[in-house]
Formats: structure tokens, C-alpha cells, sequence
């Protein structure tokens, strides 16, 4: 019993650590990915303000952690799978050594499966399933990701534990305070493993694009299906245009905000069965409506006050 409560605390302590990263390497991660959101989409803000940069930190911090939780969820699902993915790459690996001189060992081991492995592993199912049904093709990498992942994971754990032997062989040296040679090569070798584990979901699963425009969303930088209203002159550029209740405005319903909130301009875009016109709206002539469904529990009580 003291041993699994051990295990979940050395468990619950890395996903501590691995937040901690997060709030370190977001800002730097999400920063350049927001920029290149906006050169995907041609949109370069102006009149940026100081409050624009604050929400601009905070989208960026929002990017972090949404990489994050991907990369997070699809090294889960290998760590989960690792008892069928184990004895799999086991049996080819003894094939391939049948023709080889020089015998390889298998890169995959079963790994432990605790609660933060099972949670974050069917999280990282639901997304893989999820975009794979949009997109079968442009997703393919994602079925090959958690094996990839689970072969680094597993050679994260080994570097771990080569590092706790180093430390326990290691005679301490009270003149000395800097980390022996041996030492500094785990952790390097380390930090680069947890790396990979962390950027490579992001670069090599298809779902750079989707991730940007989720952590987009979850900023609320970017809204979907929004209804917008639009003054003159720049109302007459888009096309189905509704009458609003609003002089020199006019309503559009499924408008796509792409970016809004930083500098004096909104992107918008609207789309029809023919074409998709974007177009770069001022502030004060863009309104974004929002509505939102009032629960039945709710009603009453507002009547009862």
C-alpha cells in the first residue's frame, strides 16, 4: 500500500513538474506560434496597445497549454497501449534480428500504468479519433505518434533511473559543488528526451494548424459560427447581408472571427458556397453579437426575484 501511494505521488509530482514547464516554455512556444497564426492568415495587427500585449501573453500562455495537454495525452495513449505495442515490437524485433549479425534489443517496454496514464491516455484516444474522422489522411501520423512516443517515454524512464544508480554510486565531495561529467550527460540527455516528447506530437501530427486555432478559441481570439454586425461601407463588401436593428449595421450569422482583440482592426471571414471573403474590419465598425441559452432552473429563479 505505501509503495502505490509512493508511485502516485512520484506521478502527481512529474504532471506538477510538467505544468511548471508549461508556465515557463508557453509563453516562448505560444509567442512564436501566434505569430505564425497571423502569417498563415496574412494579418498583421496595428495600433497595438499595452493592454493588446497583455492579451497577447495571455494567448500565448493559452497555446502552451493546449500543446501541452496534446502532447501530454498522446504520450499517454503509447504508455497505455505499451502491453500490446511491448511483445509487438518484441516479435518484429526478433525478426529483424534473424538477418542481422549484429543483434538489436526492443526500444519498447511495458511501462506502469497509473491513474494520470489512464486518464490522459483516453483523452489522447478521443482526439486522435476525433481528428482522424475529419481527416483520415491529413491525420495519418497520429496513429504512428504513440508508439514513437511510448519508445521516447521509455527511454526517459531508463535515463531516470541510470541517474538515481549515478547518484547513490557517486561519493559526495564537500569541495566540490558542481554535478559530476557522468551526471550532466543524464540530465542533458534527459532535457533532450523530454523535449522530443513535448514538440514532436505538435511538429510531426499533422495538427499544427488545428491546435493554433484551438488555442485561438480557447483565448477567444478567434470565435466560430459568430453572428457579427457590420457598418457601411464595409457591410457592402460581404456577402448575405440580414437587416439589424442597428442604423448602418448589418447582420451576418456564421462569420468566422479569425482574429480579434489586439490592435485596431478584426479579421473576419465569411464564406458561401462559391468563394470565402476575408476582410479586415475596424473596431468600431464590427459588432460581434453573443447569445447564450438561459437553463430552465435559471428562468424561474430570475422570476421568482
Amino acid at each position: 500500500m505505501k509503495d502505490a501511494s509512493t508511485d502516485l505521488g512520484r506521478q502527481i509530482d512529474t504532471a506538477m513538474k510538467l505544468l511548471s514547464l508549461s508556465a515557463k516554455v508557453g509563453l516562448l512556444v505560444g509567442g512564436g506560434s501566434i505569430v505564425g497564426y497571423l502569417l498563415m492568415n496574412g494579418h498583421y495587427p496595428q495600433g497595438v496597445s499595452l493592454g493588446d500585449g497583455l492579451l497577447f501573453l495571455v494567448s500565448a500562455f493559452s497555446f502552451g497549454i493546449v500543446c501541452l495537454y496534446f502532447s501530454i495525452s498522446i504520450t499517454a495513449v503509447g504508455i497505455l497501449l505499451s502491453p500490446i505495442l511491448a511483445p509487438a515490437v518484441r516479435l518484429a524485433v526478433r525478426v529483424v534480428n534473424v538477418f542481422r549479425e549484429q543483434k538489436i534489443a526492443s526500444p519498447v517496454t511495458r511501462q506502469k500504468i497509473g491513474f494520470p496514464a489512464v486518464f490522459f491516455g483516453f483523452c489522447g484516444l478521443a482526439i486522435i479519433y476525433f481528428l482522424a474522422r475529419r481527416s483520415l489522411i491529413d491525420h495519418l501520423p497520429l496513429i504512428v505518434l504513440p508508439l514513437f512516443q511510448c519508445i521516447m517515454y521509455a527511454a526517459l524512464v531508463e535515463q531516470n533511473e541510470k541517474m538515481r544508480l549515478a547518484k547513490l554510486q557517486a561519493e559526495p565531495d564537500p569541495q566540490e559543488n558542481q554535478p559530476s561529467p557522468d551526471l550532466h550527460h543524464l540530465r542533458k540527455s534527459r532535457a533532450i528526451l523530454a523535449g522530443i516528447i513535448l514538440v514532436v506530437p505538435i511538429l510531426m501530427g499533422g495538427v499544427t494548424s488545428d491546435l493554433l486555432q484551438l488555442a485561438m478559441t480557447f483565448a477567444k481570439i478567434r470565435i466560430d459560427h459568430a453572428t457579427i454586425l457590420v457598418k457601411a461601407p464595409y457591410s457592402n463588401l460581404l456577402p448575405n447581408p440580414k437587416e439589424s436593428k442597428i442604423d448602418n449595421f448589418k447582420t451576418f450569422e456564421k462569420a468566422t472571427v479569425i482574429f480579434r482583440g489586439v490592435g485596431n482592426t478584426t479579421l473576419i471571414e465569411m464564406r458561401t458556397p462559391d468563394t470565402a471573403t476575408r476582410l479586415e474590419i475596424p473596431n468600431d465598425s464590427i459588432i460581434i453579437e453573443r447569445t447564450a441559452k438561459i437553463a430552465p432552473d435559471a428562468k424561474i429563479a430570475e422570476g421568482n426575484l
